[in-house]
């Protein structure tokens, strides 16, 4: 009997203090995330920079419950994803760095019996840096004789549309009716280095098109997109989200949307709850509120079971 392991890849977080490090050496060790030509020096560089930055990036995890709950949180959407789909399914997870690893989740699905793979990046826009390199370390761990179905980018997914406007319109109904016209919703994603950006990469069309037509279904009409956490010198997509905030929220109510994340983690509970939030207060906002990650939602759930489904199905691969 056929049998289909659903790969769940996301970037991961350390689940602890203690994985802070490692995870950053993961991290720093990609060159999709860091394209610079270091060559047979790229151990040495990624062991410096995570060993550098690993205090100041423990304090900010410290803030946050002192992990990040992407593992859990990506748990919790794979045995919702498992129930949806049905027999013949299993899904397992495939953290680009940390824990679980694609290796550990490759492992799994085969000690589970699976013939067929499908993998299913959990960053609904496409980048390199992040939807490429996930699906490069599959592909080289997968077993050649068994099939793999490799799903690419599924921005423009209407369930996961859906379910991106019907979480928006909720947090919106948390404005006071007398506060709605003053409402700007703030749509922020990852940011990408312009150098990528210059070479093709589709990210931020696809991150316009989600944007766009989020705040479309949801009845938005006062919307921007902005871009968060960047690291380094070199110029970044922007403009970025806490900047932004801070020349442009005067008197308004700030709605955030974490468009590009569908798992709670640092970049939802650190810069966007803490940072994005103080830059709007220190901007004059009047208010300030951000949309949930879709997580396990039944809605987002039967979103990306169809998405599998698609991927699946002769030419849709």
């Amino acid at each position: 009997m056929s049998h289909t392991a659903v790969f769940l890849m996301n970037l991961g977080g350390p689940r602890s203090l203690d994985e802070v490090e490692p995870y950053l050496y993961d991290l720093f060790s990609d060159p999709l995330v860091v394209s610079a030509p270091f060559g047979p020096f790229r151990p040495l560089f990624a062991r410096l920079v995570s060993r550098t930055r690993a205090p100041s990036s423990a304090e900010k995890y410290a803030l946050i419950g002192g992990r990040s709950p992407l593992v859990e949180g990506t748990e919790a959407q794979g045995r919702a994803l498992a129930a949806a789909l049905g027999p013949g399914y299993s899904c397992h997870l495939a953290m680009r760095c940390g824990h679980p690893s694609t290796a550990e989740g490759v492992r799994e699905a085969l000690a589970a019996g699976a013939t067929r793979a499908v993998a299913l990046p959990l960053y609904p826009q496409y980048a390199n840096a992040t939807t490429r390199s996930s699906l490069l370390e599959l592909r080289r761990l997968w077993p050649t004789d068994r099939a793999l179905v490799e799903v690419c980018t599924w921005h423009d997914h209407e369930g996961y549309l859906d379910a991106s406007a019907a979480v928006l319109r909720e947090t919106l109904a948390q404005v006071p009716a007398e506060e709605r016209e003053r409402v700007l919703v703030v749509f922020s994603a990852h940011g990408l280095p312009m150098s990528q950006v210059r070479k093709g990469d589709p990210y931020p069309r696809y991150i316009e098109h989600s944007s766009r037509e989020t705040a479309r279904r949801a009845g938005v009409e006062r919307w921007q997109v902005t871009y968060q956490s960047r690291v380094g010198p070199t110029r970044w997509l922007g403009p970025d989200t806490v900047r932004w905030l801070a020349e442009n929220a005067r008197d308004r109510v700030i709605v955030t949307v974490p468009i590009a994340f569908v798992s709670e983690h640092l970049e939802t509970l650190y810069d966007m709850d803490i940072l994005a939030k103080e830059a709007a207060a220190k901007g004059g906002a009047h208010r300030y509120l951000r949309v949930p990650a879709l997580g396990a939602r039944p809605d987002f759930i039967a979103a990306l079971a169809d998405v599998v489904r698609r991927g699946e199905a002769p030419g849709l691969t």
